[in-house]
């Protein structure tokens, strides 16, 4: 092969890497929330994975964030959020889909085949968060999170899963914070 044709297979190389690029930012655009690297709402909820045999799913809040960004910035709590994502993901991906809802609550969609594994994870993960300050351009902050658990049960529709696990993280903030709390009927 002369230098021509060599020059020729190498723009193609890069126009077709170009292109690969291209067209994988749309789709990493719908599906990843661009604040954390998560997946998005949408993806985490719109594409349930029904072949667990039973789902679990968790809703995870930075307690008191609008204190943060209020005392530091929004500058900041963006920050907050990253770092608390990444500690989540480390902790807790292997179970499942890790994403962000909104704002400052996190959900991970997982089998609930191991459970009591997952909440003893889940609670390294809130141990983790409360006492790893995050290094900010605002120095350290000190977060806790707090979070609702709840388990598939029969025919119950995803609805009423999300419903469960929301009034569970409810629950923990109402009943001091920094906590993990079971949904109703969910031996652990």
């Amino acid at each position: 092969m002369n230098r021509h044709n060599y020059l020729r297979v190498f723009i193609a190389l890069l126009v077709s890497r170009t292109n690969d690029k291209a067209q994988l930012a749309p789709y990493r655009a719908s599906t990843i929330d661009p604040l954390t690297g998560l997946l998005n709402r949408g993806t985490l909820l719109n594409h349930l994975d029904y072949s667990f045999t039973t789902m679990a799913f968790i809703i995870v809040d930075v307690n008191r964030f609008k204190h943060v960004n209020d005392t530091y910035g929004n500058w900041v709590g963006d920050q907050v959020l990253r770092a608390t994502a990444s500690v989540m993901a480390q902790c807790l991906g292997s179970f499942g889909r890790v994403g962000r809802l909104g704002g400052e609550e996190f959900a991970l969609l997982a089998s609930n085949e191991h459970r009591t594994t997952l909440v003893r994870e889940l609670d390294s993960f809130r141990q983790r968060v409360a006492g790893t300050p995050i290094l900010t351009n605002a120095g350290q902050v000190s977060i806790t999170i707090s979070a609702g658990l709840a388990k598939q049960h029969g025919d119950q529709t995803f609805e009423q899963l999300f419903s469960r696990a929301d009034r569970a993280l409810h629950t923990a903030k109402k009943s001091g914070r920094d906590r993990i709390v079971v949904a109703e009927g969910l031996d652990i």
